[in-house]
């Protein structure tokens, strides 16, 4: 009888000690994010001949 007992002591205790603990912590500084973008634009503007020739004879230069 005090075996039964002694063995769900045990088991009991061990069954505590393997508990796991989970913890979530925050950083005590803010997340920095440093992002160096640099945008370079080339645009070109293809007409063919009669086009640039229309343009140059209109009149809403």
């Amino acid at each position: 009888m005090k075996s039964k007992y002694l063995f769900y002591a045990f088991f009991t205790v061990y069954l505590t000690a393997c508990t796991p603990k989970i913890q979530l912590e925050t950083p005590q500084e803010g997340i920095t994010i440093n992002m160096n973008v640099v945008v370079d634009h080339k645009i070109e503007v293809n007409m063919d001949e009669k086009s640039q020739a229309i343009i140059k004879n209109s009149d809403n230069k």
